[in-house]
């Protein structure tokens, strides 16, 4: 199994101006606080025509980093010897550098057209409906489809790539295995767009299913995942994925998936629908990538309060699975940045107090016991607050949050620890004297819980004297806890 990713996204040419200016004093940093991995997000090639259509939209653009000439690292960046140097400093300070693969499209003046166009989706009105915007005259006469998401309008700066092809899958696997040679994973962008019964109904709806399956007889993932696995077991594959297609990308081969409906049931505020998430089968939600901010999304910072941004990290980090963090996202910076800019084009201040608070969550979160432990949903009194835990042989940890609702309610909530208290070594038993004490692993408060009624509860309010939206604490019993007694008892 794929060890739990946290992953740092960099925008490399909005970070820095080449690759050698990510310092190793940054990248130290990074590893200090508790990141294992880095992606670099646009770090290929872009050739000169998706650049000038990058243009059409702002004078400033400089093309974007999805719609590529070829795997060859950007020249404006340092090109491969200043990558190789990144990549030798960040390994060095335990960091793992994943980088794109773009599997559906490339530039729309990427070099492979004029080498064999059949690679690409070409104009064929027998075998498909044909809107004339989706399409552009190449230079070689050919006319090729641009890349498309069927729920948006096409990429005008892309052109389609043509699973069908022999020649392109093996291109494509061929690339694959060079870019193992050079990181520790790729992050597939929007990786649903190439599986065969969705690229059959997109491009070949009006094909014969008997020439469709000799074009295109199996799934391109399964086949190039299993090839690279088989030379690079630990390369990791990532994909960006929506639709309810994650199970299916997971059964081909795929480590990770996004996890886009979490991301949506936070931001709707909808603590119900986050417990039926919570509710998958563990080993799913080991391999999901949750987020709450990546270049795609609003800035996390303009979509939650501070209180609303904290409470959610913490649940993403102390929950099974991996967690992205977006360059600029621990600084609490709301502008979004257009992917086709480049420089430092923000001017923004950074919180020092979220930066801060987001360094104290990753550190706390670190334990292996996030990684290793156990994992069940805990009861609570209010359905606003999601709550649940994590535990291992040497640690039992309890994480809640409020999930909309009002903040003040929270401290008064009322939580049911008795799982947590039997795991910690509590007596299942109705012995009135039974104890646990529970320490705020991210502050001073500590308590002394008694099981009443045969129950034990808890109120974040008893843990932590400040306003919040979540809290995490440890659960021990009194001879397993350090000599510093409890502050309080009840």
């Amino acid at each position: 199994m794929t060890k739990r990713l946290r992953l740092y996204e960099i925008n490399a040419r909005a970070f820095c101006g080449r690759f050698d200016e990510i310092s190793s004093d940054r990248l130290s940093e990074l590893a200090g606080v508790g990141f294992n991995a880095i992606w670099l997000m646009g770090a290929w090639l872009i050739g000169p025509g998706s650049k000038a259509m990058s243009r059409v939209l702002s004078k400033d653009f400089q093309g974007s980093p999805f719609a590529i000439s070829g795997y060859e690292f950007s020249p404006e960046l340092g090109g491969r010897t200043a990558y190789l140097d990144l990549l030798r400093r960040a390994r060095g300070v335990g960091l793992r550098v994943l980088l794109d693969f773009i599997p559906n499209h490339m530039g729309l003046d990427c070099p492979w057209i004029g080498d064999d166009p059949s690679q690409f989706i070409r104009s064929d009105p027998a075998l498909r409906k044909q809107d004339p915007g989706d399409y552009y005259l190449h230079p070689t006469g050919e006319v090729i489809a641009h890349g498309k998401d069927p729920y948006f309008p096409p990429w005008f700066d892309t052109a389609q790539l043509d699973y069908s092809s022999e020649t392109l899958r093996r291109r494509q696997i061929d690339n694959l295995r060079r870019i193992s040679q050079d990181a520790d994973g790729v992050r597939c962008d929007m990786a649903m767009l190439v599986l065969r019964d969705y690229f059959r109904q997109r491009w070949y709806p009006n094909a014969a299913e008997g020439w469709f399956n000799e074009r295109l007889p199996r799934e391109f993932w399964a086949e190039a995942i299993a090839e690279i696995k088989s030379i690079c077991p630990e390369f990791i594959f990532l994909a960006e994925a929506y639709w309810g297609k994650e199970p299916d990308l997971l059964g081909l081969g795929f480590d990770l998936t996004y996890e886009k409906s979490l991301y949506d049931a936070l931001v709707a505020r909808n603590a119900g629908w986050v417990r039926e998430l919570l509710s998958r089968p563990v080993d799913l939600l080991r391999r999901c990538l949750f987020f709450i901010e990546n270049h795609d999304e609003a800035r996390a910072a303009s979509v939650f309060e501070a209180g609303e941004n904290l409470a959610a990290m913490a649940m993403l980090l102390a929950l099974p699975g991996s967690v992205l963090v977006h360059q600029g996202q621990a600084e609490g910076f709301r502008e979004r940045l257009p992917i086709q800019a480049v420089g430092k084009t923000t001017t923004e201040e950074p919180d020092r107090r979220l930066q801060d608070a987001y360094a104290n969550l990753l550190k706390c979160t670190a334990d292996s016991v996030f990684e290793i432990g156990q994992f069940s949903l805990l009861s609570t009194s209010d359905p606003s607050v999601v709550a649940f835990l994590r535990s291992s042989v040497e640690k039992t940890v309890v994480y809640a949050g409020q999930i909309g609702g009002d903040a003040s309610s929270f401290l008064r909530t009322e939580i049911d620890i008795g799982d947590a208290a039997i795991v910690a070594g509590a007596h299942g038993n109705d012995n009135d004297d039974d104890v646990v004490i529970l320490r705020n692993l991210l502050g001073s408060g500590s308590i002394a819980i008694h099981r009443m009624a045969d129950r034990f509860t808890v109120m974040p309010g008893e843990l932590m004297s400040r306003e919040s939206r979540f809290v995490l604490f440890q659960v021990t019993r009194p001879d397993a806890a350090s000599a510093e007694p409890p502050a309080s008892s009840r």
